[in-house]
């Protein structure tokens, strides 16, 4: 990348443990300057930082933009936001005020240190555009009560308060529009277009194409993007809006097939309807960028994605450990009871988890381990219906014993019956986060006499749990009679607990289900 930093300066960088704001901290490290990370891991990662912390150099601060913060810094780089369709799609509100109330935030520090401040807005200002390419000039066109208006409009009314801020307090402001945009430290199941494709082609599935194939999207690499923003923040008497991006263009089948031709993979391409308000065409004009801040991109797309599928490759061979506790779990069996069967999606939504799944024996002609890609079937008990009941304490032996190796960092428990006191139990060992998936039948106890003993537990499995999926309108209303018992809405989750929330989201979302979300 071209350096333009002359000396060493003290830089904040928001939402830095993200995809983005990963790459950018480790080259203004690079470059000799202090950095500060700030970032509260809602849809960032400590592993994309994690080698950043031997500098001396580097600061994190786990805060929430949404509320104020103060440092002496000379340049403020404002990345944090939800980015990816499942991210800011999973909590709508979260979003548009991480939106305003970051950038309000962000910019009365600038205001008060005199820093200059740099704003990362988004193509998707834009909308589904009437005009190609995309000028800087360009209003865009976007449905303002879409459900991605939470981050269409939130850049929007960011890039409005810096530049009211830019008029009123003469804030020294930098704003860029950044599209599409690809490199390692994507998470692998975000949403996005390239990610999603290389993890199906790796896998040897079907790449699924919403719509024709037929809209059309242009990829800039990680790098050239870092290079165009720190230009940017070193540019003078230009404030933007700037567009950094590539101007080449490419059908979303073009990018398919070349994603399978460069994994070598068997892979097919399936059809599935285009999502409402999804862009048909996305085309930067960087002629601006060209003109003040000489910058265009480098790296050709096949250059950038055989950078991007080896690090994929690599994050499926090294797989997230998730335990998870079910009564019964039979992964062979067509039909499945809804508890079961959500689990099932999860799995294989996300394949850069590996669930090891502690469940009893029943069967004596069972066997007691079995592997897939992406799951293992632990079994425990004699091979009867007194397994269930073995559960607690036998499983809760076997995670302790599993966790050794495997080192997991969350615990999933299908019902809230036996599978959830197992979850309870490891908790006491382990102290890890662990999410319930319910089903109706769950609660079913809960209108007979004997729910006078079970519901103290239950109130004791809900407490401690991070966050829980509920299928049963009923008792989603008798949880919030509760809540002043036990105070669930301060609970506070790991960034793997949400990013499973998040996929039960996506699962559920088509069924009209209810996912009970920890704030």
């Amino acid at each position: 990348m071209f350096n333009v930093l002359n000396k060493k300066k003290k830089i904040l960088v928001t939402g830095g443990a993200g995809f983005i704001g990963s790459h950018l901290c480790e080259y203004l490290l690079n470059s000799g300057n202090e950095v500060i990370c700030l970032d509260n891991l809602y849809s960032g990662l400590l592993e994309n930082i994690s080698r950043l912390f031997k500098n001396p150099d580097f600061k994190f601060i786990k805060h929430d933009v949404t509320q104020p913060f103060y440092s002496e810094v000379d340049e403020i780089y404002h990345l944090a936001c939800p980015a990816s369709p499942i991210s800011y799609q999973f909590d709508p509100v979260y979003t548009i005020k991480t939106n305003f109330l970051g950038s309000l935030n962000m910019l009365e520090l600038a205001k008060k240190t005199g820093a200059r401040i740099l704003l990362a807005s988004t193509s998707e200002i834009y909308g589904d555009p009437l005009e190609h390419p995309q000028k800087e000039s360009y209003w865009g066109n976007v449905d303002p009560i879409s459900p991605r208006a939470c981050y269409d409009e939130g850049k929007r009314a960011a890039e409005t308060l810096f530049y009211d801020y830019y008029r009123e307090y003469h804030v020294d402001i930098k704003i860029v529009r950044i599209f599409n945009t690809y490199g390692p430290k994507m998470a692998l199941n975000d949403g996005r277009v390239v990610s999603g494709f290389i993890i199906q082609a790796l896998k040897g599935e079907d790449l699924t194409i919403y719509g024709s194939g037929k809209q059309t999207r242009s990829f800039q690499y990680i790098d050239d993007l870092i290079s165009g923003m720190v230009k940017m923040m070193a540019a003078e008497n230009f404030t933007g809006p700037v567009n950094l991006g590539n101007p080449r263009e490419f059908t979303i089948k073009e990018l398919a097939g070349k994603i399978i031709k460069l994994t070598s993979s068997k892979s097919k391409i399936i059809y599935q309807p285009l999502p409402k308000n999804d862009p048909k065409k996305r085309k930067p004009d960087i002629s601006l960028a060209k003109e003040k801040l000489n910058r265009e991109p480098k790296i050709k797309l096949e250059e950038g994605l055989s950078h991007t599928i080896n690090y994929f490759a690599e994050k499926l061979k090294n797989k997230t450990n998730i335990l998870v506790f079910s009564t019964v779990y039979y992964p062979f069996l067509e039909i499945m009871d809804e508890a079961e069967e959500n689990l099932r999606s999860l799995i294989k939504e996300t394949p850069h988890f590996h669930f090891h799944i502690i469940t009893t024996r029943w069967d004596k002609n069972l066997p007691k381990v079995y592997h897939e890609d992406n799951f293992s079937v632990h079994r425990i008990g004699v091979g009867g219906s007194l397994d269930k009941y073995l559960l607690p304490l036998l499983g809760s032996l076997k995670a302790r014993q599993l966790h050794k190796d495997k080192n997991f960092v969350l615990v999933t428990s299908v019902r809230t019956t036996y599978a959830a006191l197992s979850s309870l139990i490891f908790n006491f060992f382990s102290n890890l986060p662990f999410i319930i998936i319910m089903h109706p039948a769950d609660f079913v106890e809960t209108a007979k006499t004997k729910a006078k003993l079970i519901w103290p537990i239950y109130k004791l499995i809900f407490k401690k749990s991070s966050a829980f999926h509920i299928t049963d309108d009923a008792f989603l209303q008798k949880l919030k009679d509760i809540q002043k018992d036990i105070d669930l809405l301060s609970i506070e989750s790991t960034t793997e607990t949400r990013k499973i929330r998040e996929t039960f989201q996506k699962i559920i979302n088509k069924a009209d289900k209810k996912l009970f979300k920890p704030r």
